[in-house]
């Protein structure tokens, strides 16, 4: 009698631990499932922080492809540089791009008022930018007090930039002072001996393309402690709100705070002495 017992309450054990393992293998399969089928990482740290910080009205900047999501009590204008027609033959390799609302030069933002937007959203445009202290004046300039800048940049580390030098504040500096044109032809050359691969005999004749080409090229390269050095030493009137690296991209949010004066006051731009 103990024997059969014994015997019945190990078969229904074993009965219930099957079914158990079944449910945890099942968990596991669903677990991995929905982590193959949901966003990359990188896109899922756009939508948190977009969700956290952005309200009001605000601007995205190139936004092309691939807009940022963006809460519901974030409303958003779309600027780009061409109209409709001109960015689907400049990105015809993409099947859809975000038609503009405003038609506008990203790092000048001359249609858009001083202190007249919430926020700016500006997602791998900066390193496309020939002066990019230009442009990040622009960006707050337009924001109100306590406005959020969103930005997000390749990783140099980890995209075919990764054996080009980062770009220091003194090359930035320069290019701002004396216009970008003084570097300009260095960033083709660079582009074509490092990333092109091109023979050293056919940099030049490559560099000419590129100068042609309507594309905007990677100007500019960074990751995230370098980008942060650059905030930093120009003592821009912003607090960081968040920093973080995502797989290719790194995202940085930084509040516009209107009490802060610059640690450091650049010389005009070029543009803005030759206006």
């Amino acid at each position: 009698m103990k024997t059969r017992l014994r015997g019945a309450i190990l078969t229904r054990l074993r009965d219930w631990t099957g079914r158990w393992g079944f449910l945890r293998r099942a968990r596991l399969k669903l677990r991995d499932w929905v982590a193959r089928s949901g966003p990359p990482r990188w896109q899922a740290t756009r939508d948190d922080l977009s969700f956290r910080y952005l309200r009001g009205d605000g601007i995205e900047i190139g936004a092309l492809f691939n807009p940022l999501r963006v809460p519901p009590e974030a409303r958003v204008t779309y600027v780009d540089h061409a109209g409709l027609d001109e960015l689907r033959e400049i990105y015809s390799e993409h099947d859809w791009v975000q038609a503009p609302d405003v038609i506008d030069e990203g790092e000048r933002l001359e249609k858009f008022a001083d202190e007249s937007l919430d926020f700016v959203i500006a997602n791998h445009m900066l390193e496309h930018v020939e002066d990019p202290i230009e442009a990040m004046e622009n960006f707050l300039r337009v924001l109100r007090p306590g406005g959020i800048l969103f930005l997000t940049l390749p990783d140099a580390r980890h995209t075919f930039d990764g054996r080009r030098t980062r770009t220091t504040l003194e090359h930035l500096l320069r290019d701002h002072q004396e216009g970008p044109q003084v570097s300009r032809r260095e960033h083709y050359e660079d582009i074509a001996r490092i990333i092109d691969c091109v023979p050293e005999e056919q940099v030049a004749a490559r560099a000419d393309e590129i100068a042609a080409d309507r594309a905007r090229h990677h100007y500019h390269v960074w990751e995230l402690e370098t980008f942060l050095d650059l905030l930093f030493e120009l003592g821009l009137p912003v607090d960081v709100e968040a920093a973080q690296v995502t797989e290719l991209e790194f995202a940085v949010i930084l509040r516009k705070n209107a009490a802060k004066s610059a640690i450091r006051s650049p010389a005009p731009s070029h543009a803005q002495r030759s206006t």
